[in-house]
Order: C-alpha cells, then structure tokens, then sequence
C-alpha cells in the first residue's frame, strides 16, 4: 500500500469541486511498486474528474501494517484502498488558505 501527499485541481467535470481550485489531498492505493500506483492513483483520479494531480509524498507502507492507530477517516480510506484500489482524501480548504 502506497499512501501519496498530493495536491490534486478539480477540472470541468468535478461534480463537488470549483475547476480549476487546488486542494491537498491523501491518496492510498493498494499496489506495492512506487510506478504502478502512481499511474493508478493518475488514471482513477482522472475518472473522478480531477484534472492534474501534482505528487509531493510517498509512503510505502509494509505488507501487514499496523492500522490500530490511524484515525476513522485514514481507517476508512486504507480499507477503500483495499476494496478498490484507490481511495483519496481530500481536504476541505484549498492549498493556500489561511
């Protein structure tokens, strides 16, 4: 399980979100290789409707992680990941806000 620190910017077609506005986000995706997961995390995001993603951060996490310590929205977000193969979590203030 890769989890990457990115900043990801709706497009036109983001249903939630203003085009064109940065955000941090939180992406897990459940592959082992670093490439992999990024092209992942690039193609699942872009269904979703975000139009670029600029990756900041990258950890792998070991095969059998200790998850007792994350919080409710990291626990729900690495067992997306799991199911789906990707989760993101996105943060509610735009990259840059006071």
């Amino acid at each position: 399980m890769h989890i990457f620190r990115l900043f990801v910017t709706a497009g036109p077609s983001h249903p939630t979100h203003l085009a064109g506005v940065p955000f941090d986000a939180i992406c897990m995706v459940d592959s082992s290789d670093t490439d992999q997961a990024r092209h992942k995390a690039s193609d699942r995001l872009a269904e979703l409707g975000w139009a670029s993603v600029i990756f900041k951060d990258t950890i792998l996490l070991p095969p059998a992680p200790d998850v007792s310590g994350l919080n409710q929205v990291m626990l729900d977000a690495y067992r997306n990941a799991k199911d789906l193969g990707v989760s993101l979590i996105v943060y509610p203030e735009p990259s840059g806000a006071a």
